[in-house]
């Protein structure tokens, strides 16, 4: 019987302790999980960054200037809103790029580059070999892309006189395209694919 009377007394002031603990809990463990979820935050955007798109350079100065806000959704928002404008603002220039190698030119590919409105019919040849070059990635941010979702563009339009051959070639993935061809940079931002897997981060 004073085995049970002391059980009961000890379990009162174990409930005791924790009470205040769990009233306050919010306040005891906000700022560790705040600065815990922040850092894995900040962690994955930047090796996403790195490893998708090694190309862009990306200032992250809005991680400082952002640490007052204690809503972090709202913080983390921000942040990938910043990327997402420093990735499609990034400086990007259409040079000439390299050639194949000379003996894996095949007969008629000279007369077939000359400027012309419509694709030559060795088209998808092209395409295949200036993706091989460019080892499957994006000329400008350099992500990996399967042919399929490559898309062409060239350092000289067509209707400039630009030719077919392969220096006048360019890989780009749909975000990079979206990017250099943008009429409406608001709308254009908001729809690249980039949003939607940096958005899966927040509060992941």
């Amino acid at each position: 019987m004073r085995l049970d009377v002391d059980f009961v007394l000890y379990a009162s002031i174990v409930i005791a302790c924790l009470i205040p603990l769990y009233i306050y809990r919010k306040k005891v463990f906000s700022s560790v999980l705040k600065k815990n979820d922040i850092s894995l935050f900040i962690r994955d955007i930047k090796k996403h960054m790195q490893v998708e798109h090694p190309k862009i350079k990306i200032d992250y100065a809005i991680i400082d200037k952002t640490k007052d806000e204690n809503n972090i959704e709202v913080r983390q928002t921000i942040i990938v809103e910043d990327i997402v404008s420093q990735f499609f603002y990034y400086e990007y220039e259409k040079k000439t790029q390299s050639d194949i190698q000379r003996e894996k030119h095949w007969q008629g590919y000279e007369e077939r580059s000359i400027s012309n409105d419509k694709y030559p019919n060795d088209w998808p040849i092209r395409k295949d070999f200036a993706w091989k070059r460019d080892n499957g990635s994006c000329n400008r941010c350099g992500t990996k892309i399967q042919l399929e979702d490559a898309i062409t563009v060239f350092v000289k339009d067509i209707k400039d006189g630009g030719g077919y051959n392969f220096e006048n070639i360019i890989i780009l993935c749909s975000d990079c395209n979206k990017t250099i061809n943008s009429q409406n940079p608001k709308n254009s931002i908001s729809s690249l694919q980039l949003n939607e897997k940096l958005m899966i981060y927040v509060q992941g």
